[in-house]
């Protein structure tokens, strides 16, 4: 009989490294930037802020603000 370990290292962060990743494969960030390309003073660029509120949807699908909004 032969015994094997090894150390396994789980981490748990959640689901924004999952969206985090999922707007990579889809290449949002390159499409937005050859879309909408900024200004070389702007402190982000377009994709920047597009990416952080799709992400936070994308891993809480639930409205930001409650009570209502538009077509409510």
């Amino acid at each position: 009989m032969e015994c094997v370990v090894s150390a396994v290292v789980e981490n748990r962060l959640g689901a924004p490294p999952v969206a985090a990743e999922f707007l990579r494969r889809l290449d949002v960030a390159g499409t937005v930037d050859r879309l909408c390309p900024g200004r070389d003073i702007a402190h982000l660029t377009h994709a920047q802020v597009i990416e952080t509120p799709a992400s936070h949807r994308l891993t809480a699908p639930a409205p930001a603000v409650a009570g209502g909004g538009l077509g409510a």
